[in-house]
């Protein structure tokens, strides 16, 4: 699981950040279709996530905008729902903050991982750029400094992924690295299996199940469950 590469060459591990690093994912997305509705007056139920074609902000905007208005967001339009966005994740946070902690594990396997010769970490998140630092900023993530690429950089997940990653490591010759993704979303498992990349879910109860149904074999509730008992952090600086 997430310690073989203590054992192996290179591994470049790309992180989902909502749902992830953190339990954030829901809270995110309330958020995320409240400034959605302000901006054009609509007070619909939540959309489902996967009746999209590409899960990730900027497409989601789009797509709706297109389904709902008949037309594509004006960029005025899109950055007014950014600011309201970030203020909403701001209030969220005043009020339940508990939705922004680190997933458990989670920052002492970034530790060992930062603290590796042949292991590298970047994310790769479907929000927007502003909007995912606030996340890390709240979380005390931010802290690990990891490269970041977002759906300001591209609309769909295995670009943001691909652009992650080389942000993250630049292949030397004849050093090639093994590249997995870590999510919690059906989306997630998609993306890693169209780039050929490895997947590990982490994820409990629907979105778990969701998961195993697509077909992924390897699943955790968290970054805890994935240490080998023999693998500690401590063993690995």
């Amino acid at each position: 699981m997430l310690w073989e590469w203590v054992k192996s060459g290179t591994q470049v591990f790309i992180l989902d950040l909502d749902g992830t690093l953190m339990p954030s994912a829901e809270i995110d997305n309330e958020c995320f279709w409240q400034a959605v509705f302000a901006r054009f007056g609509k007070s619909k139920s939540l959309p489902d996530l996967h009746e999209f074609k590409h899960v990730t902000d900027s497409s989601i905007l789009d797509e709706w905008c297109v389904r709902e208005l008949g037309r594509p967001p004006l960029l005025k339009e899109t950055r007014q729902i950014k600011h309201v966005f970030v203020q909403l994740l701001e209030s969220a946070f005043a009020l339940q903050p508990e939705h922004f902690n680190p997933s458990p594990g989670v920052s002492e396997w970034l530790e060992a991982v930062i603290g590796s010769e042949n292991a590298y970490a970047g994310i790769a998140t479907g929000g927007w750029q502003h909007s995912a630092r606030l996340k890390l900023k709240l979380s005390g993530l931010d802290r690990f400094g990891l490269p970041l690429a977002s759906s300001d950089d591209a609309l769909t997940r295995t670009e943001i992924m691909q652009i992650a990653a080389q942000k993250t490591y630049s292949n030397q010759p004849g050093e090639p690295a093994v590249y997995t993704y870590i999510g919690d979303g059906v989306w997630d498992l998609q993306a890693s299996r169209e780039l050929d990349w490895r997947f590990i879910g982490i994820a409990a109860g629907t979105r778990a199940a969701q998961l195993k149904q697509a077909g992924a074999d390897q699943i955790s509730q968290d970054f805890l469950n994935t240490f080998d008992e023999q693998l500690k952090p401590t063993d690995t600086m």
